[in-house]
């Protein structure tokens, strides 16, 4: 490819440069660690969760949409395709997420299944990312500032998940 065709297929190949860039930053209370979104590449479509250890400077993978069996965003859910499309949001996986107020849950929605993942590596804090049962397309889940429950919505309405 010569150099005048190379700039327009790379940028559109990571998305206007934005693959494999953190975004979507959360930080502890306790300053102990950072959450955030990145694909693995800048050429990676998928979106993942991953912690940051402040103190050591370690990055932890949490969660990755491949792993979790949903690493194709070919059938969204249409409420989800209209949310991305709202917020221009170009990548797919874990595409946002939200988190209890100790930063020690973390809540998300893929294809339209709802998932946690347990954010704190201390024994005893909550533990890796798990599905739970929702019983229709899931958007927009949010855990509650104690990490006990999350609510979402589905078909129009809120519902909530307790995590027992």
């Amino acid at each position: 490819m010569d150099a005048h065709g190379a700039f327009p297929a790379e940028y559109a190949r990571t998305r206007r440069f934005t693959l494999g860039r953190p975004r979507g930053f959360r930080v502890a209370p306790d300053g102990s660690r950072v959450t955030f979104l990145r694909a693995a590449s800048g050429h990676d479509p998928l979106s993942c969760l991953w912690v940051l250890d402040v103190a050591t400077g370690r990055e932890r993978l949490v969660a990755d949409p491949a792993r979790l069996g949903a690493g194709v965003d070919g059938d969204l859910p249409v409420e989800e395709r209209a949310r991305r499309e709202r917020t221009r949001e170009s990548a797919g996986g874990v595409v946002a997420y939200a988190t209890d107020r100790a930063l020690g849950l973390a809540a998300f929605a893929l294809r339209g299944e709802l998932f946690v993942a347990g954010l704190d590596p201390r024994p005893g804090a909550a533990g890796p990312v798990r599905r739970l049962p929702a019983g229709a397309t899931v958007v927009d889940p949010r855990p509650d500032p104690v990490g006990r429950r999350v609510a979402y919505v589905s078909g129009g309405a809120l519902h909530i998940a307790p995590l027992g």
